[in-house]
Formats: structure tokens, C-alpha cells, sequence
């Protein structure tokens, strides 16, 4: 009897062991939510940004956790498929919130953005992200943090390189029709006509269908634009520039920052010989050593199937920033507190900088440089 009393007694102190360490783990995870498009079309560009993420907590956790207000933490990443639309951006927030109470989500399309801004402020959800829409920090939404440029400041320097470097007397817009390509080509039409040139086409996509673009280009080639503006994503892109070749048309063109190195593989160095781009903070050559480690090292180490992009280090560099933001805020919940505490963290660390964000003003605007490179012998690089 007494045996049996024992072996009781031992079964249940393990029990309660076990439900105190449970309990413990949850405690001390620092919960952050992800909701992009996983599937779909744009799922390059949500599959890339999780990678830059789940790198981040990796990271941070086998360096041994971080400390925040005296308590050790692992970091652990909830994603949420929205496949790039609204209401399932916001069902995906809510989802993340009841579950693993996430403080902060990355959204990084305007799209699913303007889902989750009509509820995150009142569930207490720092968002943040590098959605390109101009309008969506002027909303008053005061958990909000944009982690780039915005669609307007990009296609304004876009314009003005495209003035400086190619010096045309007309051109041709060819966008998106969704958000992101219709702003930047009201932003096109604006800056060509304050400066004297002329807009002699504007053709529309939509990367959602479209995989055929020789009747839009057929259209714009006979115009004669001296430079075409493409705003739009990898595949569709790198679709828009084989398709003019094929149609022997020699214009440059001039890319916006949705073409990254997915669109750069699929079109092929050759066919970007004296195009024009964005060149974005992680793309300089040379690289960042923060960008080099994250490409040559961590990246790798993943053994992803996927090539490293140039979303995932934008968000790698966001991860980072959130962490230091808890802990100059000695809080791994409390949003507004976060909010708070993230621009004094800004610039970050020299190891964590895969992205150059400056500062963000108290609307929660970012500020950075946005400098237009030219292909050269398969190199985007900055002209001066």
C-alpha cells in the first residue's frame, strides 16, 4: 500500500511539474504575428518575408533568448495565410490575437493593411510593415509603423532618375491596376507634367490573370516614349520585359522596387542591360555587411528551397527592431508601450541593419534614402 501511495505521490509531483513548466513556456515567449500571402499569386513575396522572420527568432533564440524587464525570452513567430486580401488579413489578426495574444503583426501589403487598421488600435495591435500605400499613415492610426518609403516618395525618385539618367522627352507608364501600380502612376503623370514631358500611353495589368502582355506593349512600342515605367511585381515583370524583347522593342525601361531578385532570375541579366531601378538598401554593391551575413550565412542555413529575395531581409531587420523595442520598453505585450519605445531603437545596430531605415517621424513615417541604380553587366548599380 504504502509502495502504491509512493508511486502516486511521485506521479503526481511530476504532473504538477510539468504543468508549471507549461505554464512557465508560455509565459516567456515573446509572441509576434505574421500575415502576408503565403499562397497565391503574391505568395513570393509573403513566403520570402516570413523566411526573414523565422531567421530573426532563430537567431535571437540560439543566442539564448533575450532579456526584457529582468525575464529571459525565446521569440516564436505566428504566421497567418491571407493570401493577399483584405478581410482575411483582418480574420487572420484576430485569429493571432485570440490565440497567442501577439502584441505586434507584420503586414507588409497596403492591401491587407487597411483590413487590419479598422479594428487593430482597439485590440491593441502594433502593426507594422513595408506597405507602399501613402495614404495609410495619415489615417491617425497611431499603432502603426511604416517600414519603408511610401508608393509616392519611391515613384518620385524613380521619375526624377529617369530624368536625370535617360533625359526623355516623352514616356509610357505600364502598372498594376491594383493600388500599389494605379498610385504610382497618378505619382508618373504628376511629376512628368510639372517638368515638361509627356505621357503618350498608359497601359494597365493584372498580375492576378494576366500572363500575356503583348497587346498592352504592342500599344505602348508604337507610341515611341523614350523610357517606360513598369510598376509591378516579379513574375508579371519579368513577363512585361521578355515580351518586349520579343517584340523587338529597345526602350529602357524603368523598374519599380516590386521587381526584386525572383523577377531579376526568371528575366535574366541580359535583358536588363541598361534598365533602370530602385536600388534598395539591401541591393548596393557592395553589400552591407549585415546584408552579406544575412545572404551568405543565415539565409542558408535554413535550407530554404526558395532563393533568398529582397523581402525577407526588410522584415529580418523589422523582428530585430521589435525585439529592442520591448526591451527599451521593459514590456513583451503591451503595444502602445512598444509604439512608443521602437524610434529611439532606430538606426538599428550595425549587426542587425539588413535594411536602411533612418528614423520614423511621430506619424510613424519612415525616412530613408531611395537612390535609382542602372543594370550594368548584371549589376544594379547607383548612379551619381
Amino acid at each position: 500500500m504504502m509502495r502504491i501511495l509512493k508511486r502516486a505521490a511521485v506521479v503526481f509531483c511530476s504532473m504538477i511539474m510539468f504543468f508549471i513548466f507549461c505554464g512557465r513556456a508560455i509565459a516567456e515567449d515573446i509572441n509576434i504575428g505574421f500575415t502576408g500571402p503565403l499562397t497565391g499569386p503574391a505568395a513570393y513575396i509573403g513566403i520570402d518575408s516570413l523566411h526573414g522572420a523565422l531567421i530573426a527568432a532563430k537567431e535571437v533564440n540560439d543566442a539564448g533568448g533575450v532579456m526584457v524587464a529582468g525575464k529571459k525570452y525565446t521569440v516564436k513567430i505566428h504566421s497567418y495565410d491571407d493570401e493577399g486580401n483584405a478581410a482575411k488579413a483582418a480574420a487572420g489578426m484576430l485569429r493571432l490575437k485570440d490565440k497567442y495574444n501577439v502584441p505586434v503583426i507584420w503586414q507588409g501589403l497596403s492591401a491587407g493593411l487597411f483590413g487590419m487598421m479598422e479594428k487593430n488600435e482597439k485590440m491593441d495591435i502594433l502593426l507594422i510593415g513595408f506597405y507602399r500605400h501613402p495614404d495609410a499613415n495619415k489615417r491617425g492610426n497611431k499603432l502603426l509603423l511604416r517600414y519603408t518609403g511610401t508608393s509616392r516618395s519611391e515613384s518620385e525618385s524613380l521619375a526624377k532618375g529617369a530624368i536625370k539618367i535617360l533625359n526623355p522627352k516623352s514616356v509610357a507608364i505600364f502598372a498594376d491596376v491594383a493600388d500599389y501600380g494605379k498610385g504610382a502612376a497618378a505619382v508618373y503623370r504628376e511629376f512628368f507634367d510639372k517638368n515638361g514631358i509627356k505621357v503618350v500611353a498608359t497601359e494597365w495589368m493584372d498580375v492576378r490573370t494576366q500572363t500575356d502582355f503583348r497587346g498592352q506593349l504592342t500599344k505602348i512600342k508604337a507610341a515611341k516614349p523614350d523610357v517606360i515605367m513598369v510598376t509591378s511585381y516579379d513574375e508579371a515583370t519579368a513577363g512585361v520585359i521578355k515580351q518586349a524583347h520579343e517584340l523587338d522593342i529597345k526602350i529602357p525601361f524603368a523598374l519599380s522596387s516590386g521587381f526584386q531578385a525572383m523577377g531579376e532570375k526568371l528575366t535574366g541579366p541580359a535583358l536588363l542591360e541598361g534598365y533602370l531601378k530602385i536600388l534598395e538598401y539591401q541591393n548596393k554593391v557592395p553589400p552591407h555587411p549585415a546584408v552579406e551575413r544575412y545572404r551568405t550565412k543565415l539565409y542558408p542555413a535554413m535550407n530554404y528551397k526558395e532563393p533568398a529575395g529582397g523581402y525577407g531581409p526588410v522584415v529580418y531587420a523589422t523582428i530585430h527592431t521589435i525585439i529592442l523595442a520591448m526591451q527599451k520598453a521593459g514590456t513583451t505585450t503591451d503595444a502602445w508601450k512598444i509604439r512608443e519605445a521602437a524610434p529611439t531603437v532606430i538606426p538599428l545596430p550595425e549587426r542587425y541593419a539588413t535594411y536602411g531605415l533612418q528614423a520614423w517621424d511621430v506619424n510613424g513615417e519612415a525616412t530613408l534614402e531611395e537612390p535609382v541604380g542602372k543594370y550594368r553587366n548584371g549589376v544594379l548599380a547607383e548612379v551619381k
